[in-house]
């Protein structure tokens, strides 16, 4: 990454503007994608999305629409205008991620974010999602995700390329102003999910997840992901030192709600990607789980917020490609 520069908006002029009336749905957003140091910011008419990737096998995205916010703005015409002068400066290097035309895109640093917007009251809630990757106990609950205290307000304010991100704190008649650098956003990792059709797609309610989670072997490598069109419908599975463990559920409205399997499949994933994902699901409703043709894993959280329905999506590329069925059998004997 290098430092945006020579390119600094103008002082009175704002390309992006919002206030928060509480600082809560977006740190609990951001905290279940904080297991990287820094994130891609995206901003558009529509809200903001911030992506983080690990190892090529990974991509997580945050979406924060606009309604959450209790304003919100997004200068376009200001943004056309910078987006003519990074291609006039760098020769289109900017455009080669492929965003929409009426996006921008800057790097933050995710660490740095979490901890300012929580300044009242401490960034120790948001936790060390690395050092906690492996555990597949402790969950935060749904009731209390974080144990994000207090009503702190928020104004962010973005001049444009090669400027801070700027925000404006204020609890209980205490202020105070912050100041975040940015940066140019390499091409982003694509796993192109929707490159492929969908052959599976389940919606379970996260509770029933959220156990299945909790019951998976840590010290196995990987994790077995089935979906078939006959019992068991949808099976979760590992092998570990202790042993394997399965979790079996069937197409019943209990515990799904909606169910399509065009194609039967078993797919393996590395278990400490997987569980990744675990405070994103802590804090969800409904986990929609949907599996393309090339065997990659898409799960998207719906987390509830006081103005609307937010969502998470981690997508991760399998261990075994589904045109290897025997690597896949071998692996398990």
């Amino acid at each position: 990454m290098t430092l945006a520069r020579g390119m600094t908006a103008e002082p009175d002029s704002m390309l992006f503007r919002a206030k928060l009336a509480n600082v809560r749905p977006l740190v609990n957003m951001l905290k279940t994608i904080s297991f990287r140091p820094r994130t891609r910011c995206v901003i558009s008419p529509d809200g903001l999305v911030f992506t983080v990737d690990e190892s090529q096998c990974l991509v997580a995205q945050a979406y924060l629409r606009s309604e959450i916010f209790t304003a919100f703005s997004y200068d376009l015409q200001l943004a056309e205008h910078y987006r003519n002068q990074e291609q006039e400066s760098f020769e289109d290097e900017v455009s080669q991620g492929g965003e929409q035309s009426d996006t921008t895109q800057v790097v933050l640093s995710l660490d740095n974010l979490i901890e300012c917007l929580t300044l009242f009251y401490g960034p120790s809630s948001a936790g060390n999602a690395q050092s906690t990757a492996l555990s597949t106990s402790s969950l935060y609950t749904p009731g209390n995700p974080g144990d994000l205290r207090g009503a702190t307000t928020a104004i962010i304010g973005f001049k444009g390329p090669g400027a801070d991100l700027e925000l404006m704190l204020e609890e209980r008649g205490t202020i105070s102003e912050c100041r975040l650098s940015t940066f140019v956003p390499e091409p982003p990792v694509d796993l192109q999910f929707s490159h492929y059709p969908t052959t599976q797609q389940l919606i379970i309610r996260s509770e029933w997840l959220r156990d299945a989670f909790n019951e998976l072997d840590s010290t196995s490598e990987s994790v077995y992901i089935s979906i078939a069109s006959t019992e068991p419908h949808f099976r979760i599975s590992t092998i570990g030192e202790s042993g394997s463990t399965d979790m079996t559920y069937s197409n019943s409205e209990r515990i799904l709600d909606s169910f399509f399997c065009n194609e039967d499949q078993e797919n393996k994933y590395k278990l400490s990607l997987i569980l990744k994902c675990k405070q994103a699901l802590a804090m969800s409703e409904k986990t929609k789980i949907r599996i393309n043709q090339r065997g990659f894993l898409s799960l998207q959280f719906m987390i509830p917020t006081a103005a609307d329905v937010s969502f998470v999506n981690f997508v991760f590329a399998p261990l075994v490609s589904t045109d290897e069925p025997a690597a896949g059998a071998t692996a398990r004997a």
